[in-house]
Parts: structure tokens; C-alpha cells; sequence
């Protein structure tokens, strides 16, 4: 499922080059020598308050930088094979020039920088390939776990290697037209080639990354304006204790100090296009964050003087610090007010529904029962959900029809407020052209999940498959027909008409029972071969979707103890 992602989106910029076989030089880089001053300093995946930490270092840590934030309160390290970056507060300069350190942020500017991207749409390829062997994995717009996800290739994939990092961590390919980076341990280098020879930061794609749309991009810079307003409240609520204390008269300890909030930097394309809202926000976000460090910084100087700080520090200063507080107060509930009313609350169509899990979201379409759906899963989609609507009493049945391609479908149904409690599963075992879920007897009134997903896990060829989809209520009729097959003259797909409810019961099993046999039900899915008492029951939990209970795939369930 799709979450919102703070990110760039760039409208393709050609920038003249056949990356085919022209190979990008090193991205140019400073050197600032540095030490960190004190104990406890975290570093962190991207330069914010806030950001995913990589580890932490003791006072002493010496290092090299290799870039810098745009504002110049954070530098750029390698640190345990991948970048990340401390802020300037926490360290003493040894040697080079910070200013001089070229300008990076993963979560705005691509990795080698916007004139050479070396992440983006490309058609390079290379001599050197590897393999995933063991595992899919993210491919992202740099070496960092800090740049965004641009695609997940599946365990198997083999792809073109077009560069590395100096320290071989992480390896740039080409993944079905888009450059991007994944980290090298996960990866099997065919035919005995060396990485080493791979050129370091790789090559210059055609086009930046792009991952959302740019309305979207647009949407994320304001709602990481809004999180980065809430993150720096803590650190305005602290210092405000801490001068409201001395404005008193009272001694305040010179220990556990605010984090300082950094300035907001937006991308240039995304500042252009959305310049006459966004440029006054970014204007009004870096000066309360100024105010908010500024009552900071008064209080870290008078930590710094040699006598206790209670009945020292001078009324000015005192004022000056608790009028940058007030301006921040008020900034702070401006912005919000601003950002939260620009912020879209979701505006669904009439035929979609928002499923949320795990913090992550995804707007599926509504299907309704009877209506034929065609649809399609490719590398990039190799899941897909849909929403409907049911009543108590239904018995729905679900049928999807392969029209051309290689899925190895499996059908799930879940209630749509508690998608991991399984109603029904169907996996299509032996290549049939139409996989059949159901009846499925539904308890209760209200929305229900519909997954689609390929689990062909030897895959060699992409996934690229066309289906139709068929959601049918048979309760009250007797056993029908598939309502889904193929036009014996053109080959179309079509849906058979299904007859109109009749007195006749409907059977509980998967499929028809013959003339005077006893109707065996599936006790639970939950059930192992051990828990049933015939054999007819681990057959009826077979077709009901628990596939555990068949692990060699041959349709016969419970082998060992009971079908034999």
C-alpha cells in the first residue's frame, strides 16, 4: 500500500547526454575535517530534528564531511557504509571550508544534485550484472536508506550494474528503465565480475526521479512544514520554562538543552511552480525557527559565563529572549492555521473507498456485485485491492479470469476494518484459466477487502498479466454456473447470465455436492492436519484456502495421517 512521500517530481529534463556510454566523473567533493564535541550526539539519516538516526558517537568522533545542508547547519558523513549527517552545533571545525562543501538533502535534492542526477529514467546499460538471490529489495534515489523508494524489484531479479560508492556499500542499477541505488550485500555479482571496476557514483540519468505527482509533492512539502512545526514545539516549550524560570528570579539548570530547529529548504522546481504560496511559507517557517533558536542560543551563552546563571544575566537579554518566544508562539499557531487549511482532506469519488493499515494508505475503487472489472498487474503492481459492499446473509462468490500473461494469482477476502482476519483465500494451483473463491457466507452488513496479488516467487519473466473480475451474490440459488468465461467464438470475455433466486437451499461446500452424500464443511481454517477428524474436512479446508495443509502443492491434503 502506497504512503504519502515527501519527495521531488520533476517534469523530464533532457540533459543531452547518451548515458548509454558516457560515464559521469565522481561527484565533486569538499573536505571538512571535524570532531564532535560532546557525548551523546546522534546521526541522523537526513539533516533534521527528527530524522531517522543512524547511531550515535561520543565526544572525540573524528571524521570527513563531503557536503553540507543548504542552510549549513548540517555535514554530510559516511558513516557505517552509508551517509548521514550531524549537525554543526555538536562539532569543532579542524580544517576546510564548510561553505565550500557542495549542497545535498535526500529528502529534496537527487543525489549528484539537480544539473546530474545519478538516480532517474535511463536506458544505460552494463557489461556487470547481479542477481537478487535471496530476497526482493528496495531500489532508492541514492545510497542512503534517507532517499525514497522509487521501485521494489522481487527476489530473482537480475539487472544491469552501472556504479558503486567509494566504500562499495551500496551499488547503482538500472531496474526496467530507472537508475537507482540498492545496497550491495543483498546482491549476487554474476559471472565473476568485480564491482570495482564499476565507475564510483555511477552515471547521470536522463531525468530526475520521479515518484508522485507534482500536486502530490506539493501536498507533502506542506504536511512535512506542518510535522516540522510540531517537532520544533517541544524545543520552543522548553526554553520557554527555561527563561519564564529566570525571569522569576529563579535558577534554571544548565543541562538537557533544546534542540535547535533548522530552516525549511524546498526544491526549486516545486518552489516554482507553487511559488506564491509556498515561497511566503518558507519566508514565515524560517523566521519563527530563527526566534525558537535564538531564545536558544541567548540561553546556551549564558551557560557559557563563569558564575551561576540565576541574578547574572542581564534584563535585555532576558526581554530579548522572551520576546523571540512570543514572536514563535504566534508564528508557530499562523503556520498551522495556514498549512492545515491548505492541506486537501480526501475527496473520494463517488466509485473509491481510503483503506488504511499500519499507517499507510491506499484509495481503492468500489466494485459492486455483477459488475465485470479488467484490470492488470505488472512489476510495479504486483498487488492490487478493490472495496465492496455486502450484506448478512450473502454468499459471495469471487472468479477471476485470466485474459493473457504469467500471474500466479491469489484472491483474498477480509473484512475492510480488519484486512488480516481472512474470509476466504484462493490461490490458483494448477494454471486454471478462471480461480473460483467462495461462497464465502458473509455475517454481517458492512465493506469488505478484495486483494489480488501474484506469489510466483521463481519468477524469470516480469509480471505482466491481464484479468477480469467478477463479485457475484448466489445466496438463495441453487448450485450456477461460473459467471465468468470466454466467447468460444472470439475468445471475449464474458459473464453468463445468473438465474434468479429460487427456494432451493444453498450448499455450504465450495462446490456441488452429488445426490445423497453427506455436506462436509471446513470446521476452521485455522486447523492443522492433526485437528481433523476425516479426511472430507482437510479436503473441504483445502478448498476453502488453507494451503498449509497441502505444502507439495498436489491437491491432496493432509498426506501423511489422514488423505493417503
Amino acid at each position: 500500500m502506497r504512503k504519502v512521500v515527501f519527495w521531488l517530481v520533476i517534469l523530464p529534463v533532457i540533459l543531452g547526454l547518451s548515458l548509454g556510454t558516457v560515464v559521469a566523473q565522481p561527484i565533486p567533493q569538499g573536505s571538512v575535517q571535524f570532531v564532535v564535541n560532546r557525548d551523546n550526539v546522534n546521526i541522523r539519516m537526513a539533516p533534521a530534528l527528527g530524522a531517522d538516526i543512524a547511531g550515535t558517537v561520543n565526544a572525540g568522533y573524528a571524521t570527513t564531511a563531503n557536503g553540507r545542508s543548504p542552510d549549513s547547519q548540517w555535514l554530510r558523513i559516511d558513516f557505517q557504509g552509508q551517509e548521514a549527517w550531524v549537525g554543526v552545533a555538536v562539532i569543532t571545525v579542524l580544517s576546510g571550508d564548510v561553505a565550500a562543501l557542495p549542497v545535498g538533502d535526500p529528502r529534496t535534492i537527487p543525489y549528484g544534485g539537480f544539473e546530474s542526477p545519478r538516480a532517474g529514467a535511463s536506458d544505460a546499460s552494463s557489461p556487470i550484472s547481479g542477481r537478487l538471490a535471496q530476497s526482493g529489495l528496495r531500489l532508492r534515489a541514492g545510497p542512503s536508506t534517507a532517499y525514497p523508494i522509487l521501485a521494489n524489484p522481487l527476489r530473482y531479479t537480475v539487472f544491469p550494474l552501472t556504479g558503486r560508492t567509494a566504500n562499495n556499500g551500496w551499488l547503482q542499477v538500472n531496474f526496467e528503465g530507472t537508475l537507482g541505488w540498492v545496497v550491495t550485500r543483498y546482491v549476487e555479482i554474476q559471472n565473476g565480475a568485480n564491482i570495482n571496476d564499476l565507475p564510483i557514483d555511477g552515471i547521470v540519468a536522463s531525468a530526475p526521479p520521479q515518484s508522485e505527482e507534482t500536486l502530490d509533492n506539493y501536498i507533502g512539502v506542506l504536511q512535512f512544514m506542518l510535522d516540522r512545526v510540531n517537532i520544533a514545539q517541544t524545543s520552543l516549550d522548553q526554553i520557554r520554562g527555561t527563561w519564564t524560570t529566570v525571569a522569576l528570579g529563579e535558577r534554571a539548570a544548565c543541562q538537557n538543552f533544546p534542540a535547535r530547529p533548522t530552516d525549511v529548504n524546498i526544491a526549486q522546481p516545486i518552489l516554482a511552480a507553487f511559488y506564491t504560496t509556498l515561497e511566503p511559507l518558507r519566508v514565515d517557517f524560517n523566521a519563527a525557527m530563527a526566534n525558537v533558536r535564538l531564545a536558544i542560543d541567548l540561553w546556551l551563552e549564558a551557560c557559557r559565563q563563569p558564575q551561576p546563571p540565576s541574578g547574572i544575566i542581564g534584563e535585555a537579554t532576558v526581554i530579548g529572549a522572551l520576546n523571540a518566544i512570543q514572536a514563535a508562539d504566534g508564528q508557530f499557531a499562523d503556520l498551522r492555521a495556514r498549512l492545515t487549511a491548505l492541506l486537501p482532506s480526501f475527496n473520494l469519488q463517488a466509485d473509491e473507498c481510503l483503506f488504511t493499515f499500519d499507517d499507510q494508505f491506499d484509495i481503492l475503487k468500489i466494485i459492486n456485485k455483477g459488475q465485470l472489472v479488467v484490470d492488470k498487474l505488472t512489476p510495479r503492481k504486483f498487488v492490487t485491492g478493490y472495496c465492496f459492499d455486502a450484506n448478512a446473509g450473502d454468499a459471495i462468490r469471487v472468479e477471476l479470469l485470466q485474459i493473457n500473461g504469467n500471474l500466479k494469482s491469489l484472491v483474498s477476502i477480509s473484512p475492510f476494518d480488519n484486512p488480516t482476519n481472512f474470509l476466504g483465500v484462493g490461490r490458483n494451483l494448477v494454471d486454471e484459466e478462471v480461480l473460483t473463491l467462495g461462497p464465502i457466507n458473509i455475517t454481517a452488513t458492512g465493506r469488505y477487502l478484495l486483494v489480488i496479488s501474484d506469489t510466483e516467487e521463481n519468477r524469470i519473466q516480469p509480471l505482466q498479466s491481464e484479468y477480469a473480475l467478477l463479485v457475484t451474490n448466489i445466496a438463495g440459488l441453487p448450485v450456477v454456473n461460473p459467471g465468468l468465461g470466454r466467447d468460444p467464438n472470439t475468445g471475449q470475455v464474458v459473464v453468463n447470465p445468473i438465474p434468479v433466486s429460487t427456494s432451493a437451499p444453498l450448499l455450504p461446500l465450495e462446490t456441488a455436492t452429488p445426490a445423497g452424500s453427506t455436506v462436509v464443511t471446513c470446521p476452521s481454517l485455522t486447523f492443522t492436519c492433526v485437528q481433523f477428524t476425516s479426511c472430507a474436512e482437510a479436503q473441504a479446508c483445502l478448498a476453502a484456502g488453507n494451503f498449509t495443509l497441502d505444502p507439495d502443492g498436489d491437491s491432496i491434503p493432509c498426506e501423511e495421517n489422514l488423505c493417503q
